[in-house]
């Protein structure tokens, strides 16, 4: 089973661009999309190869939103909202039965900071919400890079949004709290791949990245990946495509 899990930055945006394109080469089993950027009934409205489609839209027009689609029907799915951002739709799981996958879209914490109070109750709430649990899979821009490999000037950003001290500390915290495990770092520890570029000053080109997406999977689960990768190489947005291929799943 493979899936693919993407921040589009805006679905419409996307579907316009090389989508398509990517759905084809990557033939993705479960699709897990965030920042859709779409209600509900103009998304009802699109062309999508998949059966089954679930969104979580933010009720502000154009803003964040998550959504996943498969061709297998899921079990249960859940719209969570953890305090303070019910309006936001950052956050959707479904239960597949033998694991349960959330597409989130954490908070921003914005220039200067602003908002950092904000995502770190929205990271403690993550984390109290997936506490100890198992046969869990969660996948999305968390917004964070963890370790200094995982961006390409950490020493011109400390302390900037995504980089902050505190935001790396939530993040090791959520880890171990949710008994979790970053995947791909763990199958690559020594690697530099980025998942984020600027669209400013040929970033991507440059590759001056950030590795800021990720697949967090329980310790329990982890004899079923087969492979894990980011697909640097598919354009499209100004994030690249996540891909996790479970055995026995």
């Amino acid at each position: 089973m493979k899936i693919v899990s993407w921040n589009v930055n805006g679905l419409r945006s996307a579907i316009s661009k090389n989508f398509g394109g990517m759905l084809e080469a990557e033939k993705p089993d479960i699709f897990c999309l965030q920042e859709t950027r779409i209600d509900e009934l103009k998304a009802s409205a699109l062309d999508l190869p998949f059966k089954y489609r679930y969104f979580h839209p933010a009720n502000k027009a154009g803003y964040s939103g998550t959504a996943i689609f498969s061709n297998t029907e899921p079990l249960s799915v859940e719209r969570i909202s953890f305090e303070g951002d019910v309006s936001e739709g950052r956050a959707i799981r479904a239960d597949f039965g033998t694991f349960a996958l959330t597409s989130i879209y954490a908070p921003n914490s914005q220039d200067e900071l602003k908002r950092i109070d904000f995502k770190h109750t929205w990271n403690m709430n993550f984390a109290k919400y997936f506490a100890n649990s198992k046969n869990e899979i969660v996948c999305g821009d968390f917004n964070v890079a963890h370790q200094e490999i995982d961006l390409a000037r950490p020493k011109d950003n400390r302390e900037s949004a995504g980089f902050s001290q505190r935001e790396r500390d939530d993040f090791t915290q959520i880890l171990s709290d949710c008994d979790m495990v970053d995947i791909w770092r763990e199958r690559n520890p020594d690697a530099i791949k980025y998942s984020w570029w600027s669209f400013r000053f040929g970033a991507r080109k440059k590759n001056i990245g950030w590795r800021i997406d990720y697949f967090l999977v329980s310790h329990n689960l982890l004899q079923n990946v087969e492979s894990t990768d980011i697909l640097d190489k598919i354009e499209g947005s100004d994030h690249a495509p996540l891909q996790l291929v479970l055995k026995d799943a």
